[in-house]
């Protein structure tokens, strides 16, 4: 994969390129996240042009502006703004986790330029009732309130990656995959965070089930969910309940973790291949 960046509107998106040829495949990475995590894919998809983008305030990426915050439609937003600015016609949008919530909705928002949504252990938007707005308003706007910057201080990379394993099912070979894309580098060789601290942050406000699923309906695309048998999603559980959301869908379970497309690449690779040479 070779080092790329793109603009989408006042953002610079960083990403990985296959500089690859055939059909484009556009890959979003999950929370905390960046393009690295779906660069294990690319020696598989090696027939199509593949790019796999840090998000914003992920990997290579820019920021937000001082005072704004991250909201889940924001990346929408971004996502729009990197089509517009960058010609690719039709493609496929591949998302993990995150990643996968937001090439939903787009496909759902804008169905005219969406061939085909792949979405890595993630159904559609996480929800919740709303009788819990008052509560998560709350919490969100307490969280915001002391994050600013990053403080300038040495990251012990071993350290990262033990603390990134302790809190998630990741391995630690990937976990270091990762993190290494979300530090830079100074004279001396010390490693800093250069993901934003902003993304730790409370969510504003979650959908609620009958807005997913408003949105959910409005995919006119095929559909592939990838889900992970141990995964905290329990993706098979809640693909069950929303299968009607989607005129064309399809699941497949692997044996693994919320990682699994890098847990079990080439068959995940594989089942995405079978998918989009469908098409």
């Amino acid at each position: 994969m070779f080092e790329t960046e793109f603009h989408a509107g006042r953002m610079v998106l960083g990403g990985l390129e296959n500089r690859g040829q055939g059909k484009t495949i556009i890959g979003l990475h999950g929370y905390l996240d960046n393009a690295a995590s779906l660069s294990v894919l690319a020696p598989f998809l090696h027939d199509y042009q593949f790019i796999s983008l840090d998000m914003a305030g992920h990997g290579r990426s820019s920021h937000r502006p001082h005072g704004a915050h991250y909201n889940q439609i924001d990346y929408v937003q971004d996502l729009h703004a990197f089509f517009a600015d960058n010609d690719f016609g039709q493609v496929i949008l591949m998302g993990h986790s995150l990643g996968g919530i937001v090439a939903t909705i787009y496909a759902a928002l804008f169905p005219e330029k969406i061939d085909a949504v792949i979405s890595l252990d993630a159904c559609g938007p996480l929800t919740k009732p709303e009788e819990t707005t008052t509560e998560q308003l709350r919490e969100s706007v307490l969280s915001r309130f002391e994050k600013t910057r990053n403080r300038l201080r040495v990251v012990d990379f071993e350290k990262a990656v033990n603390a990134r394993c302790k809190i998630s099912d990741i391995s630690a070979d990937n976990a270091r995959l990762i993190i290494r894309r979300n530090l830079t580098q100074d004279a001396s060789g010390h490693c800093f965070w250069a993901s934003d601290p902003r993304l730790r942050t409370k969510s504003s406000l979650r959908m609620t089930e009958k807005q997913a699923e408003n949105l959910m309906k409005n995919i006119r695309c095929p559909v592939w969910f990838g889900a992970a048998s141990k995964s905290f999603k329990e993706l098979r559980r809640m693909y069950e309940k929303r299968e009607p959301w989607f005129s064309q869908s399809q699941l497949v379970e692997y044996e693994g973790g919320h990682h699994i497309h890098m847990e079990q690449t080439e068959a995940v690779a594989t089942g995405i291949k079978q998918f989009v040479e469908q098409l």
